[in-house]
């Protein structure tokens, strides 16, 4: 396995981007097709540009180096929660998705991501880190436990 860097993506991205987007909306059809639904392109090369200029979002990609292939993507937005009665002001950088290739995975680059957004987290001076995971997506949980991340809150349901 060649080197991998982790670096902000850029427009040239999005067909590596695109794939692995691909990749894992396939995996939520596939454990909930009561709730997804399949599409042929998870992102479209305008969002994915949207999501490039947008403030306050951070987007990563870890590439392999000798091939120049993508293999894994994050991204992050910073909230900011102000003035809210119930809750106590507080930063948040929240990880909208997480994806390594299923190729690539058990190599480490999981890891290099989350710890790039770790420490973006840091830099923001965030109060915490948080993302959502799908019960039935038990690697991606046992994953981020081993990240040191733990369960804040489940969500739940009843399906008539």
């Amino acid at each position: 396995m060649s080197e991998i860097n982790i670096r902000r993506a850029v427009i040239g991205d999005y067909t590596g981007v695109s794939a692995l987007m691909d990749e894992l909306h396939h995996l939520h059809v596939e454990a909930r097709p009561d709730v997804y639904r399949e599409l042929q392109t998870r992102m479209s090369h305008k969002e994915y540009e949207e999501l490039l200029e947008t403030d306050h979002r951070y987007l990563y990609v870890a590439e392999l180096l000798e091939q120049g292939e993508i293999v894994g993507f994050a991204s992050a937005q910073l909230n900011v929660i102000q003035n809210v009665d119930l809750l106590k002001d507080r930063k948040m950088l929240y990880i909208h998705e997480i994806i390594v290739g299923s190729k690539h995975r058990g190599h480490g680059t999981g890891k290099l991501l989350m710890q790039e957004l770790i420490q973006l987290g840091k830099k923001m001076q965030v109060d915490s880190v948080e993302l959502t995971v799908s019960t039935f997506n038990t690697g991606a949980q046992a994953f981020y436990e081993q990240m040191g991340l733990a369960v804040r809150s489940s969500r739940m349901e009843y399906i008539l």
